[in-house]
């Protein structure tokens, strides 16, 4: 199988690199092969129109078949599962309780949970819980993305409700935090709904600027607060990366590949 193994390693150089695409020399650099046995695999691969060539820089690209291959992938994708693996991820990266939710007809559900161990506390968000949209971290990490006619006629109609002590009630302070975590893609609930229990959450686009799922953990206050700064990386990265997956389902079914059902 040594000939899939070049190949493989071809196509994830050309797939790494811009637009462009890449020369033979920067091939031979990436992958370590010779120039022949690269000019062989090249030609093939152009004539099956897995990579193209320009014809004036001279340089290779992804070809038609490979968007036929990942066009198939994706289309037999359920975006939900697809989701749900990065919930799994999350809770298995920091050991934490975990949870998806989406917004839909004005609310925010959760949709998914995933606690990685036995044992442990059993917290307040379980699937088909609705998301309070004033105090969880799930609902304004999604609603900070929503038009602002939109977060003000739906707060008009939310029953903003006393939780805890930490609550918070004002709807102007309230738009401000949407704010700030339309610039930072990280909101909070610091025990907004639970006494002694915090909660982080990202949101997961599926265009640019636009989110309809959120991905977020939840922990007591004291532990998630050490911990604060390494779980919001962690966070950030798996919801740039489930973001990633969702854009390009999103952009199948909006071309009409796929089941836009799904998402």
């Amino acid at each position: 199988m040594e000939w899939l193994d070049r190949m493989t390693m071809v196509m994830d150089s050309i797939c790494e690199a811009s637009m462009e695409g890449l020369g033979v020399t920067e091939l031979v650099n990436r992958t370590q092969l010779s120039k022949g046995t690269l000019h062989r695999m090249l030609t093939s691969m152009v004539k099956h129109n897995l990579v193209s060539q320009n014809a004036e820089t001279k340089k290779y690209r992804l070809g038609p078949k490979s968007m036929v291959w990942g066009s198939k992938f994706l289309a037999g994708q359920d975006t939900f599962a697809l989701l749900t693996e990065y919930c799994d991820l999350l809770a298995e990266r920091t050991g934490l309780y975990t949870h998806l939710c989406r917004f839909d007809a004005g609310e925010v559900y959760c949709v998914y949970t995933r606690q990685p161990s036995e044992g442990r506390t059993a917290y307040f968000v379980h699937v088909g819980q609705r998301m309070p949209l004033h105090c969880t971290a799930a609902a304004k990490a999604i609603l900070a993305y929503q038009p602002p006619s939109s977060v003000a006629s739906l707060f008009a109609k939310e029953q903003v409700q006393r939780y805890t002590d930490f609550t918070k009630l004002d709807l102007q302070d309230l738009r401000a935090e949407l704010d700030e975590v339309a610039q930072t893609r990280v909101a909070y609930c610091v025990e907004e709904i639970e006494t002694g229990v915090s909660a982080i959450s990202t949101p997961v686009f599926h265009k640019k600027g636009e989110a309809h799922f959120s991905i977020g953990l939840l922990e007591a206050t004291q532990h998630l607060d050490s911990r604060r700064d390494s779980l919001v990386k962690e966070l950030l990265e798996i919801g740039e990366k489930a973001s990633e997956r969702m854009a390009a389902a999103y952009l199948l079914t909006s071309t009409g590949v796929g089941d836009p059902g799904r998402l």
